[in-house]
């Protein structure tokens, strides 16, 4: 198991919660936190690094441990440290949040579009 621990980083979203202080489970400064990251969010970020990383969805951060957000399981990159890896994270975790708001807006246009062309057909056929 200590061997398992040695390869892996394990990164909570905790870490990235800029409602959360230091002392609450916070790792990266304020300025990199971003409020409530998700655990696909903090994936995608991740796997925009390259990196190989596992979801364990069933997991808590032993400070809140009452509250199962899950964690990611990322594969020890050679030659970065933790709070180094963490810094690189978050930033990616705040382009990701702005992409998939983007993605969210674009789908709300496109749903819109086609309800207003289908009133428009019905309209028309009266």
């Amino acid at each position: 198991m200590f061997e398992e621990r040695k390869a892996y980083f394990i990164i909570y979203p905790e870490y990235f919660d800029s409602r959360l202080s230091q002392k609450l489970g916070r790792k990266v400064p304020l300025e990199l936190a971003i409020e409530n990251p998700t655990l696909e969010e903090l994936y995608k970020a991740v796997k925009s690094l390259k990196l190989t990383a596992f979801i364990e969805k069933e997991k808590s951060h032993p400070s809140n441990w009452f509250e199962r957000k899950g964690r990611i399981k990322v594969l020890r990159p050679q030659g970065i440290k933790k709070r180094q890896l963490l810094k690189l994270i978050a930033k990616r975790l705040a382009v990701v949040r702005e992409k998939i708001k983007k993605e969210r807006e674009e789908k709300k246009k496109k749903t819109r579009t086609s309800v207003d062309k289908y009133i428009q057909r019905i309209l028309t056929q009266k």
